[in-house]
């Protein structure tokens, strides 16, 4: 039972990691790594990248991810506490 619940935890934080990743490559309009031939177009994209972490509209989004995974965290120790309580 315990491990299942680490897991789930787990898996909510990894949620909004990938989540989170995705976003920021979706924003920053980075194209598939096989369109990457040049050192050109990979420091670009990662210019790129860099420029959207520094956005306040990349951060709201990811704020609300991480309040949400800090919920299920949360619920999860609750749930752990009732049930050794």
């Amino acid at each position: 039972m315990e491990v299942l619940l680490q897991l789930l935890v787990a898996g909510a934080w990894m949620f909004t990691l990938i989540n989170g990743f995705r976003r920021l490559m979706r924003l920053a309009r980075v194209s598939h790594l096989h369109r990457w031939e040049s050192n050109i177009r990979v420091r670009s994209g990662l210019n790129r990248i860099w420029w959207w972490l520094g956005q306040e509209e990349f951060w709201n989004t990811a704020r609300y991810d991480v309040a949400h995974a800090l919920q299920v965290s949360l619920l999860v120790f609750l749930f752990v506490w009732h049930m050794a309580g």
